[in-house]
């Protein structure tokens, strides 16, 4: 997917610890004053996985729907892309990011192509929910990894003492 001329400024990874701090939270609404006629966009894609450092993050915590609903009261529309098995995700990706990408293009074409227009659009944007750790070890020495708060720093240290964890 070629992105470089499809009008999209950005696409910007949160992590849901991150999207939790007061800064960002706040952030969240700065797309009502993106303006289709002349700017770039934004494309957000939020990365849920349960975690920031040792603790859970709320909004990995809320239903499908409270976060839907959230995202929309926003100003966007979301998209989720959820699982775990990793060739289902990646084509379930690369198809919702195609999609959110078109999407953007059209509200960009009719935007512009009509100059008396003043309806703030609705921007796409990608939930991502996946376990925390996904795709590395399931356990290292004994204790849960992946889904696990153990994933968020170096799961996987000591490795001149532990010559194990440089298999895994």
């Amino acid at each position: 997917l070629d992105l470089r001329f499809s009008g999209i400024e950005v696409e910007a990874v949160v992590g849901d610890g991150e999207a939790e701090t007061a800064t960002l939270e706040g952030s969240w609404k700065g797309v009502s004053f993106i303006n289709p006629k002349h700017d770039g966009a934004v494309l957000p894609i939020l990365h849920l996985n349960g975690y920031k450092i040792a603790n859970p993050t709320i909004l990995s915590r809320i239903s499908h729907e409270e976060l839907e609903s959230l995202f929309y009261g926003y100003g966007y529309e979301p998209y989720f892309v959820e699982g775990s098995d990793p060739e289902t995700m990646h084509q379930a990706m690369a198809a919702t990011l195609e999609h959110c990408v078109q999407e953007i293009r059209r509200i960009q074409k009719e935007a512009r192509a009509d100059a008396s227009a003043t309806k703030r659009p609705r921007w796409p944007m990608i939930i991502l929910r996946t376990p925390k750790g996904w795709t590395g070890p399931k356990q290292v020495d004994g204790n849960k990894t992946e889904g696990s708060w153990r994933s968020h720093q170096v799961p996987l240290a000591e490795l001149a003492s532990k010559p194990g964890h440089l298999e895994l």
